[in-house]
């Protein structure tokens, strides 16, 4: 028999606040390297070869660190920034207990109203984040603002459509062996955001965008979800964009 989860929608503030951000069982947590693959391949393309290795790299919405501490693996100084002090402690803790604390700072701040100086980051990454910020424009007003002349912005996030309210709402949600890092009250169906609407405003704020690709699965490895770049863009999609030299 199909076992529910427990139909009570809590906000998204409280969700991220007690989030298992560690667990190996979520989804989150098994597609980070596949996240970050992709995440360095386009920092390389776009700035230099192995350039990810020389790059002070500012992740928006880091959560509990996931991808700060992947990328920090791989070389990259990083700077995460969240609104949730609970998810910055446990990214802090995670760090700590990992080693690799030197090569990452984190910081409580809003996408909105990010507390760095114009031009400050030569790449800057957001995972997970654009569908839940409270002003879009805002937050990517604000992103071309503090990357640099020649800075490359990387992304993803969730695409406004009823197959991705189908599988991430009305059965993510419910079904806990599938997706057990869905709860309900996670996502708002609203709040995403189709491919040509997020262009149009990143390009609006002065960003060129090179790549708008699905994010989709590429089958199983050792009973895990494997997921890569790809041509469906239904549900989720990443991409990258650039600001040019001269700004």
């Amino acid at each position: 028999m199909l076992k529910l989860k427990c139909w009570q929608k809590h906000p998204q503030e409280e969700i991220f606040a007690s989030f298992d951000w560690w667990n190996k069982d979520f989804i989150l947590h098994q597609i980070t390297a596949e996240r970050c693959d992709y995440i360095e391949s386009r920092i390389n393309k776009a700035l230099a070869p192995q350039a990810i290795q020389q790059q002070q790299i500012l992740e928006i919405g880091c959560g509990g660190g996931l991808i700060c501490e992947q990328l920090a693996g791989r070389g990259a100084e990083m700077v995460g920034l969240d609104v949730s002090e609970e998810a910055l402690a446990a990214a802090r803790i995670h760090a700590q207990k990992s080693g690799i604390g030197h090569n990452l700072y984190y910081q409580h701040g809003y996408a909105e109203s990010l507390p760095y100086a114009d031009g400050s980051f030569s790449a800057i990454v957001c995972f997970d984040v654009l569908e839940h910020v409270h002003d879009l424009n805002a937050t990517i007003k604000e992103i071309a603002r503090v990357l640099a002349p020649g800075g490359v912005f990387v992304f993803d996030t969730i695409n406004r459509t009823l197959i991705a309210r189908a599988v991430l709402i009305w059965f993510g949600e419910h079904v806990p062996f599938v997706f057990p890092d869905i709860v309900p009250g996670l996502h708002n169906y609203s709040d995403f955001i189709k491919p040509i609407e997020l262009q149009a405003l990143i390009n609006l704020h002065k960003l060129q965008v090179h790549e708008l690709t699905g994010f989709m699965p590429r089958g199983l490895a050792d009973g895990h979800l494997k997921m890569g770049p790809g041509w469906f863009k239904g549900i989720s999609y990443v991409g990258y964009a650039t600001k040019d030299n001269a700004q």
